[in-house]
């Protein structure tokens, strides 16, 4: 199997290519959702988690419908010869309507991309990385919260904060000051030999390594919780479908123990039942 360069290969509607109508809503308004998911041997990891993600966060959305089953081949098809890499898939509400009324707009968008694996994850995940505190808060959205909806201004202001700091990521919490998540990651953290991490009910986006780490663990219970709560933590890890758990080796210049962040890394490593 081959290793890919970035977009390499890119599909809409099943059909090679690599642009879109500048009338797509998507473009216009962000009107849609995405996924990101992780290639391994040609095969893509979660893939009915990724795909059942796309469906829910369409409904809720009240997106035109799109052709699940033909998306999924075209998905499998564009991973089959990857070695490892990402497979990012959008729907868009597509072209029609009228400014915000999507009257109109009937059918949906399903856009397929490959992109290379990040070659310093293997790093991350063994030696783990430094997060920071941001000084940028995220806003209240209830209607939106926990969706990976495709208006991401918020992760793009908070990721140009973190390309001008030295900390490999950056914890950020709502303009109330609740633990909400990193740049680009979900966040858990060990307190008194209790794994914590934040309720996503107003803000933040309610990722699907989250939900498994939460379903193999279900003594974590999701809550609101303060920065000034995470001052004396023992252990912290980032996470996400692409990722899988990264520790965190240093939290706002305190050292953390890595090594308690491996139970929850062997999880990831057992074979399926």
């Amino acid at each position: 199997m081959a290793m890919i360069t970035s977009m390499a290969l890119s599909f809409v509607d099943g059909q090679l290519a690599d642009s879109i109508s500048i009338d797509d809503r998507g473009l216009a308004y962000g009107d849609g959702c995405f996924t990101t998911a992780l290639i391994i041997n040609g095969e893509v990891a979660m893939l009915d988690q990724h795909l059942n993600r796309l469906v829910k966060q369409s409904q809720q959305l009240g997106l035109p419908a799109f052709n699940l089953p033909a998306l999924e081949a075209t998905i499998k098809n564009i991973s089959g010869t990857i070695n490892i890499g990402i497979v990012k898939v959008i729907i868009t509400c597509g072209s029609g309507g009228r400014g915000y009324s999507r009257l109109g707009a009937e059918q949906a968008k399903a856009i397929v991309s490959v992109h290379d694996y990040p070659t310093h994850y293997p790093q991350w995940q063994k030696h783990g990385i430094s997060v920071g505190i941001s000084e940028q808060k995220l806003g209240i959205n209830p209607m939106l919260a926990g969706l990976k909806h495709l208006n991401r201004l918020e992760q793009v202001m908070l990721r140009a904060e973190l390309d001008k700091r030295p900390e490999d990521d950056l914890l950020v919490s709502d303009v109330n000051g609740n633990v909400i998540e990193c740049c680009s990651a979900n966040v858990f953290w060990l307190d008194e030999g209790q794994w914590h991490t934040p309720l996503l009910t107003t803000a933040g986006v309610a990722g699907l390594m989250r939900d498994k780490i939460l379903l193999n663990n279900p003594r974590i219970e999701p809550a609101n919780y303060q920065l000034s709560q995470l001052g004396n933590i023992d252990a912290m890890f980032i996470s996400n479908a692409i990722l899988g758990i990264v520790p965190v080796k240093i939290f706002n210049d305190k050292k953390l123990d890595v090594s308690l962040v491996k139970s929850m890394q062997n999880q990831l490593l057992k074979p399926k039942s």
